[in-house]
């Protein structure tokens, strides 16, 4: 047989844990017993003289004798038991889970397993059970040690049903498989005065956490308390218990077992494997040469200690939990895990209504939830520690992404404590925020691939799964998500469009690149295809941010904000709802909302949509530049050709898909243009000079004055933010880009060096301007130059360093290319110019 063999690695919290039956524990940590070689006449009995003379431990003495251990616990030592009389005894054989009626009906391995349990190999008084040693003693904090139980007591034989589901099982289904459900030694867990105060746990959270009464001092090993304790004997001490100890299961295999969470535990098994355990199976045949095993298997969970499959094969990060739920050393002595288990009938609850029903519509059950949204899932509701999964500490959870976890005690509905950890049984589900938020829909759908690949490649995740916002969320769907117009590409000789699409085989997106006619607008041949992740990772950032409105964007406004200081246009709501970017309105492009394509989730909706959104292509220099009613002003903004002077750039750190204007800075302008008249009025009235005629100017110092009280003449005509006819109703002030220079009071009182303000003032329907000098001007509809959209890019580079986009041409690869930032406007013509003076 092939085998793969795969050592676990023991973290640095469990390496102390198997110090336990070395010596340095023996010598530090047990209480200071003084005859394990001597005994002084005063001790009295032995343990097991002890049971066996007092006459109501029958049942115990017995379990000692079959298994062997007579001699031992009749000798001096250290030994700790925690034992139960004949009455505890027979009330187990009235009701026990292994259905064993009678001392007979005992095997002897499980004869050994309820003496071994009950048994640590040191001695220690009751109040000495909270105390560790950690490289000193530490007091008061432990809840848990480890017993004398051998992972080689019993090694069971399972085969088809007893198995996990899945292809990594299924091949030993048939034959069956000598498997450990983990090969890590038994701990008990002790719950006693002072960890419990240390831990913040009170009585009423101890009976929600075992299902049992607490009263205070009292002791109890996992739910059973201690009657009697500390009596003292020769060779240790024995503590009496309420009933039988019997070994809970780790809380992986309990909630395998259980019948109320077989849908959780089917979920979490897809994450567990057979491994062959080299050590093991070398030991049991060493102590058992009559009947040796070829091999046996343990079953490990998919953790960062167990990351490959069993053939060596590396797992997948996401895949991996976030401990091993079947590990039963998995903690310390001072913590264990915790799960919130939904039980069947929670699981079913939500499958079927609210959040959980998009899960149904989408997978129809959920053993068809792919593994990756099923670990989601999980990892929401496993908890590293118990003691910040305690019932007091319910109102502060969050799970390990800073999520909260609104569990209250009225959610719980019984709890297990296991061998490493404790379930609590919930009547509700928690679902990830990836199920909830706008990015749910994404994640579920198989049609958009190509966007939940830029979210996870973008890290925007967590930004999409903040409930503490609203989004609406535009998603094209991967069979629309075509004719996607490369601003790069655009500022070049050959234009192109881009259709990006999902290759399965490398798991990763591509875009292949087509012929593009900008003045037809028709599409034509594939030229090439692009693969380099780099530049689609950083191109599908751009489409994110112009694709995400923090907002709701049906309040009855035309005009919403992107996440990237881009305007859209919103017609309609619902399925009937439009979207248009600056470029769609300039063709006349309308995208919609695909049938039954809107997501109403818990932080907003998202919308599937049949096409990209294509925000603006036009710079404002190519606006002004090109549009008649706006060449006088244009004329006087392009006059400025000094490099401390211009306006109008193109450079580094400015390079775009034309000119950029100097002065914008990676956010939302709008430009206010006079009308032509408008400004030829000014120039007739003496307020401004033409270019012509400050250039006839002889005397240097008046010209450079005249140009200085140009620019800012100009300046003031461009503003911080954009408001737009259509959008909110507006009654504000907004900062220019024309800065005061002096004390003169002006109407909105701005200070010296600070930025002079315009006050807009509109219904939704108009846009009127008031200036610092009292005067005023309103924004034209009549004849169309208003709410045009503009985009001032700016690339990492001259678009013409770099090769055409179809691979022609020469210069750097065009896949080196990138959207460095970006600024948006809005331009209006107005009837008047703006002063300030």
């Amino acid at each position: 047989m092939k085998k793969s063999i795969l050592k676990r690695v023991i973290p640095p919290v469990l390496t102390l844990c198997v110090i336990l039956t070395g010596s340095l524990w023996t010598i530090s940590c047990k209480d200071d017993y003084l005859y394990d070689d001597s005994e002084p006449e005063w001790l009295g009995a032995s343990i097991y003289d002890y049971l066996k003379e007092n006459g109501n431990y029958e049942y115990y003495t017995r379990l000692i004798e079959d298994a062997d251990y007579t001699p031992i616990l009749s000798k001096t030592g250290s030994k700790t038991l925690f034992v139960a009389d004949d009455d505890a005894f027979g009330r187990f054989f009235e009701s026990n889970f292994w259905g064993i009626s009678s001392y007979e009906n005992l095997s002897l391995a499980q004869k050994k397993i309820i003496l071994k349990f009950s048994m640590i190999d040191n001695a220690f008084l009751i109040e000495n059970f909270a105390n560790f040693y950690n490289g000193s003693l530490q007091t008061g904090t432990a809840l848990r040690r480890h017993t004398s139980v051998s992972v080689l007591d019993t090694i069971p034989f399972e085969s088809g049903e007893m198995l996990p589901k899945g292809p990594l099982w299924d091949i030993y289904r048939e034959k069956g498989i000598y498997l450990l459900k983990d090969a890590t030694l038994w701990p008990t867990v002790h719950f006693l005065q002072t960890p419990l105060q240390e831990a913040g746990i009170s009585n009423s959270d101890f009976n929600l956490i075992t299902s049992v009464e607490r009263n205070d001092n009292d002791v109890h090993i996992f739910n059973i308390k201690v009657i009697e304790k500390d009596i003292t004997c020769k060779n240790g001490y024995i503590h009496v218990l309420e009933d039988v100890l019997i070994p809970p299961s780790n809380i992986a295999q309990h909630l395998r077992e259980n019948p109320n969470t077989k849908i959780f535990a089917e979920l979490l098994e897809r994450f567990c494997a057979p491994y062959y355990n080299e050590e093991q199976t070398e030991d049991y045949n060493k102590i058992h040469p009559d009947q040796p095993i070829d091999t046996i298997f343990e079953k490990r969970f998919f953790t960062e200690l167990t990351p490959r499959y069993p053939d060596g094969t590396l797992i997948k990060s996401e895949l991996l939990l976030p401990f091993d739920p079947g590990m039963n050393l998995y903690g310390s002595f001072t913590d264990m895990a915790a799960i919130l288990c939904p039980t069947d009938d929670a699981m079913h609850n939500y499958f079927e209504s609210g959040s959980g029903s998009i899960l149904k519509e989408r997978y129809g059950t959920w053993e068809n939830v792919p593994d990756d949204i099923a670990m989601l899932l999980l990892k929401r509701h496993l908890r590293e520690s118990f003691l910040a999964t305690t019932p007091g500490r319910f109102d502060e959870m969050s799970d390990s992404e800073n999520s909260p976890l609104p569990v209250t005690r009225s959610d719980i509905k019984g709890s297990y404590v296991g061998l490493n950890g404790v379930v609590y049984y919930t009547s509700t589900v928690y679902p990830p925020d990836d199920y909830v938020s706008v990015y749910g829909p994404l994640l579920f759908s198989e049609r958009t691939k190509v966007f939940n690949w830029a979210v996870r490649q973008n890290d925007f995740r967590l930004y999409l799964n903040s409930l503490l916002s609203r989004y609406s969320f535009f998603v094209p769907t991967d069979d629309f998500f075509n004719n996607y117009i490369d601003p790069v590409a655009y500022a070049k000789d050959v234009k192109a469009v881009l259709k990006y699409w999902y290759n399965t085989k490398e798991s990763t997106v591509n875009a292949t690149v087509y012929q593009y006619n900008a003045v037809t607008g028709e599409v034509g041949d594939s030229v090439n295809v692009i693969t380099n992740t780099v530049f689609l990772k950083e191109r599908l950032l751009d489409f994110l941010d112009s694709h995400i409105v923090i907002g709701d964007v049906e309040l009855g406004s035309n005009y919403y904000f992107t996440k990237n200081g881009n305007l859209l246009k919103i017609e309609g709501q619902g399925n009937d709802l439009k979207v248009q970017g600056g470029h769609d309105i300039e063709k006349g492009i309308k995208i919609n909302v695909v049938e039954n394509g809107v997501y109403d989730q818990a932080n907003g909706k998202t919308y599937f949509i049949d096409k990209p959104i294509q925000t603006p292509l036009r710079s404002v220099y190519r606006i002004l530049s090109e549009t008649p009613g706006f060449s006088d002003f244009y004329a006087l903004l392009n006059g400025f050709t000094g490099s401390s002077t211009e306006i109008f750039v193109k450079k580094t750190n400015y390079y775009g898909i034309d000119f950029n204007l100097k002065f914008f800075n990676t956010f939302n302008y709008t430009v206010y243009v006079p009308t032509n008249q408008a400004i030829q009025d000014a120039i007739t009235a003496g307020l401004i000079k033409d270019w012509d005629m400050i250039n006839a100017i002889t005397d240097g110092t008046e010209k450079e004055a005249e140009i200085k009280k140009l620019e800012r003449f100009l300046r003031y005509h461009f503003q911080d933010n954009s408001v737009i006819i259509g959008g909110e109703p507006v009654n504000a002030l907004y900062q220019t880009a024309t800065i005061k220079t002096d004390e003169e009071e002006t109407q909105f009182r701005t200070y010296k060096d600070k930025y002079y303000r315009l006050k807009i003032t509109g219904d939704g329907t108009n846009l009127s301007l008031s200036t610092e000098d009292y005067g005023s001007a309103n924004v034209i509809k009549d004849n169309g130059l208003y709410n045009i959209m503009a985009r001032d890019y700016i690339f990492n580079n001259n678009p013409q360093a770099f090769m055409e986009i179809d691979g022609t041409g020469i210069g750097a690869d065009f896949s080196s290319s990138s959207i460095t930032t970006s600024s948006t406007a809005v331009i209006h013509q107005i009837d008047n110019v703006l002063r300030f003076e």
